[in-house]
């Protein structure tokens, strides 16, 4: 009897240990399953950020923005998201408005081309001298490398921190009048030019009669003959539906625009060391993305143009190149002093 009752015993106390192991298992597991954070168990406060770009719904630009709301939502357990609002809908399609609201903390991200931060600072205008890359692999070499690093540190003086430099493209004039072959067919043409101080003066050295307009009145204008033509990289272009309204387009390496993908830096700042770095990779995972579908759409839209809206595409002969730099390379001097020659040789390296 002894022995009987001594083994039940120690069976109860088994079953009761093993009982409390169970539970000590089970409750660590319940509070990380009901908590925000990154996949490594971080837990990050809820936030919703407001992303706004220039271009379309339709854009590589939105996309870049859906990208990285996605990557920094997918990083955070959904703890973070991110809004979209493209065509500068939150400031009633006003680019340089876009700029000022997030520099004032309006917004929390954006995307916005050089062009438009040169109403900031000119010195943002550099990369957009005439005929400076010869390629899109020569834009990436100088713009992730020495260009690019001297430009990010004028941005931070702005309150700005820059996640990344992504692709608008080379800007191709398009028109309804007549091919662009050569700068004698630049005369005269009614062109819609970015608001920058040194793209218009290229403008006119080539022999247009250029006007600035927000790019959300461009479409009409062009429809009404308000202007002949605009210039803009095609996917950009393409986005507005400017193909159902232009008959030519010169495909050219004259001017180049990148964008600045940014975040208001005081908000950038507040954001804890771990948060700060998911922004910054999937910032860059974002900009490489945007840079490469644009890059794809590029050939396509073109072919698009040919074939199904009968555009005449030209591209430029050796001469004729010759004749475009030559009209325009006074800007290199003319806007040094703006530019500042240290900034000048970062992108030319001379």
């Amino acid at each position: 009897m002894k022995k009987f009752l001594a083994l039940i015993l120690a069976l109860v106390m088994a079953v009761a240990l093993l009982a409390g192991c169970g539970s000590s298992s089970t409750t660590p597991a319940a509070s990380a399953g009901s908590a925000s954070g990154s996949s490594s168990g971080t837990t990050f406060e809820p936030m919703t950020w407001k992303f706004a770009c220039s271009a379309t719904q339709t854009s590589t630009w939105a996309q870049a923005g859906q990208k990285f709301g996605d990557l920094v939502s997918a990083a955070t357990n959904g703890a973070v998201k991110v809004e979209i609002y493209p065509a500068d809908q939150l400031t009633a399609g006003n680019q340089a408005d876009g700029i000022q609201a997030l520099i004032d903390g309006t917004t929390d991200l954006t995307m916005h081309s050089n062009l438009i931060y040169s109403a900031f600072d000119q010195r943002f205008n550099v990369v957009s001298l005439p005929f400076l890359f010869s390629s899109t692999d020569d834009a990436d070499s100088i713009l992730d490398g020495a260009g690019g690093d001297a430009l990010k540190t004028v941005l931070d003086g702005m309150g700005l921190h820059c996640i990344g430099l992504g692709e608008n493209g080379f800007r191709h004039p398009t028109n309804s009048k007549h091919a662009i072959a050569s700068v004698a067919d630049m005369k005269n043409l009614k062109m819609r030019v970015a608001g920058s101080k040194l793209l218009n003066r290229e403008y006119q050295l080539w022999g247009a009669d250029y006007a600035n307009a927000n790019w959300s009145e461009v479409f009409t204008a062009l429809q009404t003959g308000t202007y002949d033509g605009q210039e803009n990289p095609l996917p950009t272009a393409d986005s507005a539906s400017i193909q159902e309204v232009q008959k030519y387009v010169t495909y050219w390496t004259g001017t180049y625009d990148c964008l600045f993908f940014c975040m208001n830096k005081d908000l950038y700042d507040s954001l804890p060391a771990d948060l700060q770095k998911i922004v910054d990779d999937c910032g860059k995972q974002a900009v490489e993305y945007q840079r490469q579908i644009n890059r794809d759409q590029d050939k396509t839209i073109l072919d698009k143009w040919k074939t199904q809206y009968g555009i005449t595409v030209t591209e430029l002969s050796d001469e004729a190149v010759k004749g475009f730099k030559d009209a325009s390379a006074a800007c290199y001097t003319e806007f040094q002093d703006q530019l500042t020659p240290d900034l000048i040789n970062a992108f030319t390296g001379k």
